[in-house]
């Protein structure tokens, strides 16, 4: 008897998704033929999710952002739904959970048609600790949904390709291997190999390339340009040069790298100070750089975070270990102050003695954002993303490229180097 109840739920629920799915596709296909597509953002907190969300309604479409948690960073995302999730964590029950998560799906599946998520996670509970649950890949794919998947860092990062990109590295100081990323090349692999023919694109930037094999290469980091005041700082000399820095992880930033070189200037006798942060919200931090003369931001990863494209945004010139040309979108007019952890004392210094024109640098630094990482460029670079790979109907495409054609022209942005996808580490 148990096992014919058994056998009946399993076909029952059988018959019930396979509806969803029919539905889902059905919905996608009408939505597309009229031209009014609708895109998600899941569900990893990220501060640009909400951004990018923008991005693609300056395309267009209808789009929102979704997260079921958030971190101190902020929790301004279209729809929240941590009230719901943390009750139910709350309960400690996980087939509650895992059914609120189903439901939620079930929705998102009949709602939108192009599905945008990182690599650590997407609206069903993940089925291990980093990847997208296979099960929610499956019934993407069955309902004809369009699926990019963008790394942020920590969601591909493995352990042994980092340490082969050579010194310095972000795991060379890592204080618990296996607690910050995904670490290990068979977690790694496992969520990439699930994403073969079911992704529509896979999608990666600066130092995260190395991880994904075959992905795009395309900057998706969105600044609302129009947030941020443009204020370049004015340093003279003999005055104190205030330094900012709001590492989430000191570890990951070659902090240590950067206290020495302050440290062995005032014992020179320089007037230099250190500002530092950490654990507070974006506000906070942007309130720190505007107070400061420099924004120190990392010297181990290889490429520049988001706080640094802030700063730029705000006219504060920023010092960042790059480890080569192609981890920024145009090294040619890249205004970031390049620097290796031997060779921050000596940067500093030339910064103190007037060597180099903080000034300067900061003014660059505002009309590079706005170029390449303003709301209206990465919306265009998605727009181009589209049009290469999501098989829109013709008509749809026609409106998309005009679209992209207008934020290119009455914007003044531009797209950046086009690369094609990137290769095996």
């Amino acid at each position: 008897m148990v096992e014919h109840y058994r056998v009946a739920k399993t076909a029952a629920t059988r018959r019930l998704t396979d509806a969803l799915v029919k539905k889902a596709r059905s919905a996608t296909q009408r939505r597309l033929a009229r031209g009014t597509v609708r895109t998600l953002w899941a569900s990893t907190p990220i501060l640009t999710l909400p951004l990018l969300a923008r991005c693609d309604r300056l395309l267009g479409f209808r789009s929102s952002s979704l997260v079921f948690n958030t971190y101190y960073v902020t929790r301004s995302f279209d729809l929240n739904l941590i009230l719901f999730e943390g009750a139910l964590r709350l309960t400690r029950s996980r087939p509650s959970l895992a059914l609120f998560r189903w439901l939620v799906f079930a929705w998102a599946l009949l709602r939108f048609d192009v599905f945008n998520y990182f690599y650590d996670r997407g609206l069903l509970l993940s089925d291990q600790r980093y990847g997208i649950n296979p099960d929610e890949l499956d019934l993407l794919s069955r309902s004809g949904k369009r699926l990019y998947t963008y790394a942020y860092g920590a969601d591909v990062r493995s352990r042994e390709l980092t340490l082969a990109l050579g010194t310095p590295n972000l795991c060379q100081e890592c204080p618990q291997p296996g607690r910050f990323c995904v670490c290990t090349t068979e977690m790694l692999d496992s969520s990439l190999k699930r994403l073969a023919g079911r992704a529509t694109a896979q999608i990666a930037m600066g130092d995260m390339t190395a991880y994904v094999p075959g992905c795009r290469d395309i900057h998706y980091w969105p600044l609302d340009t129009t947030k941020f005041i443009a204020n370049p700082p004015t340093f003279r000399l003999g005055e104190t040069l205030r330094i900012a820095h709001a590492p989430n992880h000191s570890h990951f930033k070659g902090t240590g790298h950067l206290l020495q070189a302050i440290d062995r200037l005032i014992a020179e006798g320089e007037k230099i100070e250190l500002v530092s942060i950490q654990g507070v919200s974006n506000k906070r931090v942007l309130e720190l750089f505007s107070t400061c003369h420099l924004v120190a931001d990392q010297f181990v990863a290889g490429f520049h975070g988001y706080t640094a494209l802030e700063a730029m945004a705000m006219s504060r010139p920023v010092l960042c270990y790059l480890r080569d040309d192609h981890m920024m979108i145009d090294p040619t007019t890249c205004p970031i102050i390049r620097t290796s952890p031997d060779e921050i004392y000596g940067t500093l210094r030339n910064c103190l003695h007037g060597t180099i024109d903080l000034e300067a640098i900061g003014r660059s630094g505002r009309r590079y954002v706005e170029r390449y990482y303003s709301i209206e460029a990465v919306a265009a670079r998605l727009g181009r993303l589209y049009l290469e790979t999501a098989n829109f109907p013709g008509e749809l495409n026609a409106r998309l490229a005009k679209r992209i054609d207008t934020l290119v022209n009455e914007h003044h942005v531009l797209q950046g180097c086009s690369k094609p996808p990137v290769g095996s580490p």
